[in-house]
């Protein structure tokens, strides 16, 4: 037997144990206990934000910016306006959800444990094996604030692909979640082809900058909220953006913009050290835009000016696509191209609903839309994959 299977299946059992304690608490409970546990993980974070550095990758600037923005979301006000609009229908929780974390993005287990636990759904985590210390602070925050609440949540770690490990981690869930890339979700789907799985697969994301945000006197504020929606995890995230549409007007084309981004770029938060892998895809890229288009770097970032029909797509580490288009309409029609992998569209707040609109005339597009400057501090509530938080957690 794998030794971690005994583990595993003790720890499972006794977060489905705890569970009964979770759905008899009250709303307001959760909801006073969640918010604690925030406000205490916010503490524990900030003093350990030098360990977070090192295991994450990221500078030790963008930890402290990460986990302070992410867990400014979570507030009594918002978790209770949440739980209602889920519970609204009597609805029920699911007994158990086991969930594997995405490791790219260290503060994503945040709203991937905290929204279920609200909902009176116990969690077992499956921590990535490159980063599972903040998982292990939030499970420590939860305890510290409530013992018996706190039981009904609990993290693991251990290679991905280990089938008997995983077997154990799923065989008392009444749904998996499970944030990877497309190929991680069809072997575990392969695998446990009976488990309800509420999939999160391949992500990407793009921006839109209309006329209004491109005046004179705006688009170094524009170029700057953009700047931040690249820099933030050193663009490691699915709401990430990828590439971003610039309407070209006579007052400013797509290369006057980036050269805006870029100084902002210049500005924004440190970036974590560059892996090895990761720096021959960035010399790949940076290569092939030089050749193809404009190309403006600086030590840190990269943004390549190319038509529209011709991305390549970015390595990620804070290398950008901008591309000019003629309208809102053309910036949905090339989105449309990888429609069922975007995830986020960061647009100006005077483009928004015209954007929205065009969206939703291009079948299959399901992405949240924000304000630019705020891809990366998504709300709690905010949907995922076109869908509710809560997709998967309650049954009738």
């Amino acid at each position: 037997m794998n030794r971690m299977e005994p583990m595993i299946r003790e720890r499972g059992a006794a977060v489905l144990d705890a569970g009964v304690a979770l759905r008899a608490a009250t709303l307001e409970a959760r909801v006073d206990w969640l918010a604690a546990a925030s406000r205490r993980l916010a503490d524990t974070a900030h003093q350990s934000s030098a360990a977070l550095a090192s295991s994450t990758g990221l500078s030790r600037a963008m930890v402290e910016w990460g986990t302070r923005t992410t867990l400014d979301t979570v507030r009594a006000p918002t978790l209770r306006a949440l739980a209602k609009q889920a519970l609204r229908d009597g609805f029920t929780p699911i007994p158990l959800l086991s969930v594997v974390l995405a490791g790219n993005l260290f503060t994503a287990s945040v709203r991937e444990i905290l929204v279920p636990l609200l909902l009176g759904v116990p969690v077992l985590a499956k921590a990535s094996t490159r980063e599972d210390a903040f998982p292990r602070m939030l499970v420590e925050a939860l305890r510290h604030v409530d013992a018996t609440l706190g039981g009904a949540v609990d993290v693991v770690t251990f290679s991905g692909g280990d089938a008997a490990a995983e077997r154990a981690l799923f065989e008392r869930a009444g749904a998996v979640a499970v944030y990877g890339s497309d190929a991680t979700l069809a072997e575990i789907q392969s695998r446990h082809p009976n488990t309800p799985l509420i999939a999160h697969g391949h992500g990407v994301s793009a921006a839109y900058c209309g006329p209004a945000a491109l005046e004179a006197a705006r688009i170094e504020g524009s170029a700057a909220a953009a700047a931040l929606d690249v820099a933030a995890y050193d663009q490691r995230g699915c709401l990430s953006p990828q590439v971003i549409y610039v309407e070209e007007t006579r007052a400013c084309s797509a290369e006057a913009f980036a050269e805006s981004l870029a100084r902002g770029l210049e500005t924004a938060l440190p970036r974590g050290p560059l892996p090895l892998p990761a720096g021959a895809a960035q010399a790949q890229w940076r290569g092939l835009a030089e050749v193809e288009g404009r190309l403006i770097q600086g030590d840190s970032y990269a943004i390549s000016v190319r038509p529209a029909e011709s991305i390549r797509w970015s390595p990620a580490y804070r290398n950008v696509n901008v591309s000019p288009v003629a309208s809102p309409s053309e910036a949905a029609e090339r989105m449309q191209a990888f429609a069922q992998h975007l995830k986020c569209v960061g647009v100006d707040s005077e483009s928004r609903a015209t954007l929205q609109a065009e969206l939703r005339r291009h079948t299959g597009i399901t992405a949240y839309t924000c304000t630019l400057g705020t891809m990366q501090t998504p709300p709690l509530d905010a949907p995922a994959d076109g869908q509710p938080p809560w997709r998967g957690l309650l049954r009738l």
